[in-house]
């Protein structure tokens, strides 16, 4: 297939907003309110402390104090999602992530500190305008983004497999004529050891202090050595990781693709950039690399859809 014409069919289908292989949904809480879970238990019981420690302050006795302490300490970092809490995001006020907070050797004396500035600064607002549960879900949303890890290999991974092409175990035959792996995702040794018995040098590795490829696909005598990169918006650092992907069609070797798959929808801002864009100046490079390395793909989702269908 040819990989300028690749490019411009990858150009005219183009990143769609509502991919559903990019859905990065965790429900924490239940659908109806008349259902309780963990987490909605677990936020209302922390409320409830608060509220009590609140109110008896002052009353209590060091083991009274202590004891209450010890409960709120015990929920926010014995359970699960307990960082969604309105306490837990109260604490960035302070510039201490809940990572933060449960690190730390002295925490229970620092959590009493801050449970009192919380009473102080949030409680009570909330109180009166009333608490909700919706905020361990509505934070959950809000981390969405930093759940993209395994999306983006989950999405190769299905892509790959629909095309018919079978992952790489340890006990198969590296000289097997059609597998594929994951070196970024636990395929780093076979990876290595496939490279070492099939003579390929990969010296993109060594330009990037040894970063693997999220995908390795093998189909006898060919390979194709695939970067991923999942973009949704423009940006200093958005770009700089699109000259890395770019820069990835720059390595040729005897029999194997180098293939450059970039979705999101920053991908589209290739189609019309303008000509003194930093978007024009990466389609340019494109265009070049693809003419010198004719081997070389450079392809967004429908793009890679249709290069696994030709191999």
């Amino acid at each position: 297939m040819d990989n300028i014409d690749l490019f411009e069919y990858s150009l005219k289908n183009i990143e769609q907003i509502f991919d559903a292989a990019n859905k990065k949904e965790k429900l924490v809480i239940t659908k109806s309110s008349k259902k309780k879970n963990e987490p909605i238990r677990n936020n209302e019981s922390l409320i409830n402390l608060i509220t009590t420690y609140h109110t008896m302050y002052g009353k209590l006795t060091k083991i009274q104090d202590d004891e209450l302490i010890g409960e709120i300490d015990s929920i926010l970092f014995n359970n699960e999602h307990m960082n969604y809490t309105a306490f837990s995001q109260y604490l960035m006020v302070w510039d201490m992530p809940y990572s933060a907070l449960r690190d730390e050797k002295e925490r229970k004396q620092l959590l009493r500190k801050l449970i009192k500035k919380y009473i102080k600064d949030r409680h009570q607002m909330y109180t009166s305008h009333g608490y909700s549960n919706i905020v361990l879900q509505v934070l959950a949303d809000n981390y969405s983004h930093k759940r993209g890890g395994s999306t983006g290999a989950n999405k190769i991974i299905m892509f790959v497999e629909r095309a018919g092409i079978k992952k790489y175990h340890e006990d198969n035959d590296i000289d097997k004529d059609s597998f594929y792996l994951l070196p970024d995702k636990g395929g780093k040794k076979y990876f290595k050891d496939i490279c070492k018995e099939h003579n390929i040098n990969f010296k993109w590795s060594r330009s990037k202090q040894g970063k693997m490829p999220d995908c390795y696909i093998q189909k006898a005598p060919n390979a194709w050595i695939i970067e991923h990169k999942h973009k949704k918006g423009g940006g200093g650092g958005q770009y700089s990781q699109i000259v890395e992907i770019v820069d990835f069609l720059k390595y040729t070797e005897k029999n194997v693709s180098y293939v450059a798959f970039l979705d999101g929808i920053l991908f589209n801002e290739l189609i019309n950039a303008s000509s003194d864009t930093k978007m024009s100046k990466a389609k340019k490079d494109i265009y070049k690399y693809l003419k010198i390395n004719k081997n070389n793909y450079f392809v967004n989702t429908a793009g890679f859809s249709r290069l696994l269908q030709s191999i």
